[in-house]
């Protein structure tokens, strides 16, 4: 663990352990893939909060 990880609050901490988590998953991943991966935790962050995704034009995602 680096000095500045050592102090630094539990909730930075968590970020960066998902961060690295996530990066772990998708490092050998092909962008296809990669846009799979993504598209996947978002239907189910939607599904938590018993949201709906719409689709927009430019080709990004809303929550309803």
């Amino acid at each position: 663990m680096k000095t500045t990880e050592k102090f630094a609050p539990k909730a930075l901490r968590d970020v960066w352990e998902w961060k690295e988590a996530v990066y772990q998953d998708i490092k050998d991943m092909t962008v296809e893939e990669k846009l799979a991966y993504f598209h996947e935790g978002l239907e189910l962050a939607a599904k938590t909060i018993g949201a709906r995704l719409i689709k927009n034009p430019d080709g990004t995602y809303r929550l309803v």
